[in-house]
Parts: structure tokens; C-alpha cells; sequence
């Protein structure tokens, strides 16, 4: 692979993806492509099913990063190495962030009538402690903050000259209403109201992010103070998601919208002039725990959850960091992508750039559009949904991946004038091999019954625990594990993990009050799990 230009070799195009060897991305390689995508029941107590402690036993996709180039690929090991996360939570915030800053300034063209704007919605998947957080904060603790810095420049001089025009034009306004009243009462001719009192509406702060806001609030933000588009943070996503409706009917149509980049307009009561936004276009990162994600998937599918690229790996082992990431040079590198500037053309109002796609890139869609349009007639549901929106999510991929290579050359080299072929495969290989499984897994695993949770909740307790046997009643008393304090639910798991091979078949123990039950776990467990 090409430090600067990572395109594919044609005659063994598998060779540039593939992680590593011995980093985590190539185990979880090597696992998926081992294990498939089903659980496969063991037959008898000494054939061990591990992957029980994956819910439905869908192993997650490793992360292609050399889709991002040899120094963001560097730069995201590093990273994740000194936060103690799987890559997937270091790369997918730097996707969003990524997409936010090109905002509006590029838009992607697959052919005329068909433009994409840059921004992605990501979400990370994790339970508490897998390294969410950490992996976040690596862009969002240092670079995005110094980033929202940059965008303010001039902000407090323009908002204190406007204050001081606004004062200047009230105090103006009073004196001519005293000079009415005053012609009034002398019946004199009314002198006609100044035309200089207008300042127009209150400067709003230019920005990066936005955290906790209303759909009007983001509405007012995208019409006057970043043309470009916001980045979205919630660190919990399912409040969002969940209670988007609590002010007003029209957030949840507004949040749809924003995917697509087209005009939107809000009337408000309080203001006789609507909001126009001329691009509704908004890019989201968050977090969120498998159980929240549940509850957030009961809802009708409108399509909105079809438009997060969900990413859910494994939990990596926690260790002492080697490394630590190039602050300088990402703060650096975004802030390339941030200098991009919309075009004007005379007083029009500012309009996105549009890149398009060379001749190889288009014909390559083509052929994606049309594998994804065979997959989708096979699909239900969410992911059905999910398949919908892969060939958009491709080219804008496209176009996002074109520039993280162009800022991160680190030199003074002329802006993408189109998408490049290998940027067009890049991106679809990562909507292809990451993007849908990834998706499938989350979305099977988040989907599952309560029963399923339980056995693996209680697989995940005996591997960390390294109990000898699973005793009822000291699982109701002492350990007391989410789903798994009552004896019913206990014995169900017991059972399943006696099909996965985990536990042998129980055994009751007379006592003076109650029947003791039992399952003893089975040894060779242990071995297997040391591997």
C-alpha cells in the first residue's frame, strides 16, 4: 500500500486490507472467518460453543483501516492503543468529525441529479467499560475543542459590534417615538420613522458541535452560523433517540431530514421571518449501551436508525499503553479539511462545491448499487432499511475518504478536484465488509430475547468468576446478575449453557429445608477459555 495514496493492487486486491498480523483487528479476523455468523449448538457436553459470549454469536467485522491511508491508519492504532479500545471506537469519531468539517463545502456527485453531502452518522456499541468513552475522548477531549476554538475568530468582536448597533438603533427608535408623540400632541406632521434601525437578527457563534439542543435551536445554528453543518455529540444516544418528540412533534421529521441536505424552513410564532436553512444537513456521533439500543429498536422503523453506521466490537484486553497518538498532527490535518470554504458566486448565497466521481469510481457504484439492490430484495426489517441507504452512504464515504488522504499528506497539495476510483473502493469495501455485518450483528444481537441475554450474561459471569458449578440459589442470593434473580430465569440459562457445552447436566442435593440444585461446569472450559 502507498503511504500517500492507498489504492488497491488489481491483481491481489485483498492484500491492502488486511490487518496486521497479531493485532487484535487480525484475531477478530481470523475468529470471524472461523466461526461464521451462527451459534452451532454443542452436541455433547465436551463440545464447547464460545460464542454464547456473544449474544447470538455474530462475530463483529474487523475495522479495514487501511481504507484511511498509512498515517491515519497509524494514527487511529495509536490511539486506540492509548485509550484501551478496539480501533472501531477511534475510527468511526474521527469519521463523523471528518465529514462534519468538509460539511457543506464539497458535496459528492455520482452523475448529474444524483449529489450526496459528506456527513455520517456513526454511533458506537458497547456495554459499560468497553472502552466507548476512551476511544471518544481521543478526538474529542484535545483536537474537536481546539477546532471549535478556531471556528469562533472574530465571533465576540461581530456580536459586540451588533450589541452596540442594536443599543444605538433602540435608543434611536425611543427618541423618534418622543418625537411622534410630541408632534402629536402639537398636531404637527408625524417626522417618518428612521430606515437605519433594522441591525437584523442576533449573531449567532460559529461551531463545530453541538450537544443538547432543541430541532429549532440546530435549525438556527445551520441558518446563520455554520452553513457548513454541526457535528451532533451525545455521549448517551439512546436519550435522544428515544425522547426526540418530548417539545415538539416536528424534531423526529426535522432529524430525518437532516440526513438529506435539502432546504429546510422552520415558522415560528415568536418571530414574524421563518428560518431558512438552505442545507439541512448535520453529522452525528454517540454512544450507547446493547439494552438501550433494544428499547430504541421497538419503535417503528422510519428510517432513522437505518441511517447510523453502528459499531459494535469486541471488548479488547485491557493492557498498559505503548504508544500515544500524533495530537499535532490530527489537530493539524482536520484543520485543513475545516479551511474548506463553500462557493459564492456574486452576492448568491453560498453553495456547496461539487466533486465528482471519475469514470472507474462511477462504473465501480454501479456495480455496488446494484449488489446491494440483489441483497435488499433478500432482507426485512432494519436492515433491510440499513441496504437502503448503502450506496449513498458509499459515495459520501467516498468523497470523505478522498480528503482525509488529501489533509493527511501533511503538504501543500491541490484540493481533490473528483473522486478517485480507489477512494470509491475504499468506500465500498468498508460499507460491504464492515458497514452491513456490522449492522446485521448489532441488529440481530440487540434483538435478542431475554432468554438469550440471560445465557449469556451468565456465560460472561462463569468466565470471569471461574466457578467450580452454578449453585440457584446463591446466584438469587450473593452474585444477583441483571435478568438472573429469580430461579426460573436461572435454570433456563443453566440449560442453555448445558447445550453450549459450558455446564454438565445439574444435580439436586437433599437438605434439611430446600433441594439444592447444581450444575457443574464443565473442566475442560477452562482450557479452552485460556487460549
Amino acid at each position: 500500500m502507498n503511504g500517500d495514496h492507498p489504492g488497491l493492487d488489481p491483481d491481489n486486491p485483498e492484500t491492502w486490507i488486511d490487518p496486521p498480523p497479531g493485532t487484535d483487528e487480525a484475531r477478530a479476523k481470523q475468529r470471524q472467518n472461523g466461526n461464521g455468523n451462527g451459534r452451532a449448538p454443542a452436541s455433547s457436553p465436551h463440545e464447547i460453543d464460545t460464542s454464547i459470549l456473544r449474544l447470538n454469536g455474530r462475530s463483529p467485522p474487523p475495522f479495514p483501516l487501511a481504507i484511511f491511508g498509512a498515517a491515519w491508519w497509524g494514527w487511529i492504532c495509536n490511539a486506540a492503543n492509548a485509550a484501551c479500545c478496539p480501533v472501531d471506537y477511534v475510527a468511526a469519531p474521527l469519521l463523523a468529525t471528518a465529514s462534519a468539517l468538509i460539511g457543506n463545502a464539497r458535496w459528492a456527485q455520482a452523475w448529474p441529479g444524483w449529489e450526496e453531502p459528506p456527513h455520517i452518522w456513526l454511533a458506537s456499541v458497547g456495554e459499560s467499560g468497553n472502552g466507548k468513552s476512551p476511544g471518544a475522548n481521543t478526538m474529542f477531549d484535545k483536537i474537536v475543542p481546539e477546532l471549535d476554538r478556531r471556528m469562533i475568530g472574530d465571533f465576540p468582536e461581530r456580536h459586540a459590534a451588533w450589541k452596540a448597533a442594536t443599543d444605538i438603533a433602540a435608543a434611536r427608535e425611543a427618541a423618534w417615538k418622543e418625537t411622534v408623540k410630541k408632534a402629536a400632541q402639537s398636531k404637527q406632521a408625524e417626522p417618518s420613522r428612521p430606515g437605519d434601525l433594522e441591525t437584523g437578527d442576533e449573531p449567532q457563534e460559529p461551531r463545530l458541535t453541538m450537544i443538547d439542543a432543541t430541532h429549532e435551536r440546530v435549525a438556527a445554528v445551520l441558518a446563520t452560523a455554520a452553513p457548513k453543518g454541526v457535528l451532533m455529540l451525545r455521549d448517551e444516544l439512546a436519550g435522544f433517540l428515544l425522547g426526540m418528540n418530548a417539545y415538539n412533534d416536528a424534531a423526529r421529521a426535522f432529524w430525518l431530514e437532516a440526513w438529506n441536505g435539502r432546504p429546510y424552513r422552520v415558522d415560528r410564532v415568536k418571530n414574524a421571518r421563518p428560518l431558512r436553512v438552505r442545507h439541512n444537513a448535520v453529522a452525528w456521533f454517540g454512544g450507547i449501551q446493547p439494552e438501550r439500543l433494544a428499547e430504541v429498536m421497538a419503535q417503528p422503523d422510519d428510517g432513522l436508525l437505518a441511517r447510523f453506521v453502528w459499531c459494535w466490537p469486541d471488548r479488547g484486553e485491557f493492557a498498559e499503553p505503548s504508544t500515544v497518538p500524533d495530537t499535532e498532527f490530527a489537530l493539524r490535518a482536520l484543520d485543513r479539511l475545516r479551511g474548506l470554504g463553500m462557493r459564492r458566486d456574486g452576492d448568491g448565497p453560498a453553495v456547496p462545491v461539487i466533486v465528482s466521481l471519475a469514470t472507474d469510481a462511477r462504473r465501480r457504484l454501479v456495480e455496488f448499487g446494484q449488489e446491494m439492490q440483489r441483497r435488499g430484495d433478500l432482507a426485512a426489517g432494519l436492515f433491510k432499511s440499513t441496504i437502503g441507504k448503502a450506496r449513498g452512504l458509499a459515495l459520501r464515504t467516498a468523497l470523505v475518504l478522498e480528503l482525509l488522504w488529501w489533509c493527511g499528506r501533511d503538504r501543500d497539495d491541490e484540493r481533490p478536484a473528483v473522486i478517485s476510483d480507489a477512494a470509491m473502493e475504499a468506500a465500498t469495501l468498508w460499507v460491504r465488509d464492515y458497514v452491513m455485518p456490522m449492522a446485521d450483528r448489532t441488529f440481530g444481537d440487540a434483538a435478542c430475547s431475554q432468554e438469550d441475554r440471560n445465557a449469556t450474561t451468565l456465560a460472561r459471569w462463569i468466565a470471569q468468576e471461574r466457578p467450580s458449578d452454578v449453585h440457584v440459589r446463591r446466584m438469587q442470593r450473593e452474585v444477583r446478575l441483571a435478568g438472573l434473580r429469580a430461579a426460573a430465569p436461572i435454570r433456563t440459562a443453566c440449560a442453555a449453557l448445558v447445550e453450549a457445552g459450558w455446564l454438565l447436566e445439574g444435580t439436586t442435593h437433599a437438605g434439611t429445608a430446600r433441594n439444592r440444585v447444581a450444575w457443574p461446569v464443565n473442566p475442560a472450559l477452562w482450557g479452552l477459555l485460556d487460549k
